[in-house]
């Protein structure tokens, strides 16, 4: 008995399919590769601008965070960092603008990192700006809200509300409240007020004595 192999077209249908198999295996792969370096350089760059801004919230004084400085970061690379500081109208609060020049691991050159923080140091703020910041606050509470401190912060003084009039409940009584009619007891004579008590001329109302129970028969 004679086999019949495989013909040309056949071979070369096989030798097609195989060579887009590899392709978009190949493809496959040289995406996930990438996705990882580019997931591990975004976590170091991540990284380096936490280092950044550690050592911008670790500097206390005002001078030493405009001249900035410099910080050493792993693979023997270093970033230069330096902070703007801003007042805003909240007595105390600062906006602060971090700057910082960061090596990358290849060795290329520098990236430059910009954010904006808001910080709450009163050691940098001036007496006199201070005070001033709150003056503006206390008068623009008085404008919105229409009242202004008494003693301190303990008590409020509200400003009276003009072209309204308080009515009273009951129009008829002038100052003192409607006294209720006094009860006047069974026999036709007026209690004259006392707690309700019977007058004299009308017995006490007694209940009638309940009616004794059926014995049970024998």
């Amino acid at each position: 008995m004679r086999r019949r192999g495989f013909t040309l077209i056949e071979v070369l249908m096989s030798l097609a399919i195989f060579a887009l198999a590899a392709v978009s295996l190949g493809a496959a792969y040289s995406n996930v590769l990438m996705s990882r370096l580019a997931l591990k350089q975004d976590e170091q760059r991540l990284d380096d601008q936490a280092r950044c801004r550690a050592a911008l919230l670790e500097t206390p004084g005002f001078d030493d965070v405009e001249s900035g400085g410099e910080i050493h970061l792993p693979g023997d690379r270093t970033a230069r960092w330096q902070g703007k500081i801003e007042a805003t109208s909240v007595s105390d609060l600062f906006a602060v603008q971090l700057t910082a020049e960061i090596e990358p691991p290849d060795g290329g050159e520098a990236e430059e990192f910009t954010e904006t923080r808001m910080l709450l140091r009163p050691t940098w703020s001036i007496p006199a700006d201070r005070q001033k910041i709150r003056d503006e606050a206390r008068q623009r509470l008085l404008q919105e809200r229409g009242y202004k401190e008494a003693d301190g912060n303990s008590a409020f003084i509200s400003t009276p509300t003009r072209g309204k009039k308080l009515v009273p409940s009951n129009p008829g009584a002038k100052g003192a409240a409607a006294r209720p009619p006094a009860s006047t007891a069974p026999g036709g004579k007026n209690n004259g007020g006392k707690g309700g008590a019977p007058g004299k001329g009308a017995p006490p109302s007694r209940a009638p004595a309940p009616a004794p129970a059926p014995r049970p028969a024998q």
